[in-house]
């Protein structure tokens, strides 16, 4: 799909200056953008295996909670402190 969308001037600026501390184009950046910001739709509900920056990402449509994330990084701290503690 090919999109043409009018930006403020300052919001323009802001996607060329990430784009080029990113080292990618401007397209690309914003194709991730839309992408990770997709609405929930029927075709989101299904989880989809896709492949970002060489590691397969299982896709719901759905935001991961943030409770989800700590939860996990607590359970690998207590994993590695159990495992270099004893």
């Amino acid at each position: 799909m090919t999109l043409t969308i009018n930006l403020p001037q300052n919001i323009e600026q802001a996607y060329l200056g990430a784009a080029h501390t990113k080292g990618v184009s401007v397209d690309a950046l914003l194709t991730d953008v839309l992408v990770s910001h997709v609405p929930a739709t029927e075709w989101a509900q299904r989880p989809e295996l896709v492949e970002e920056r060489g590691i397969p990402v299982h896709r719901t449509g759905h935001r991961l909670d943030p409770s989800i994330v700590n939860d996990t990084l607590d359970v690998i701290r207590r994993e590695r402190d159990f495992s270099v503690l004893g």
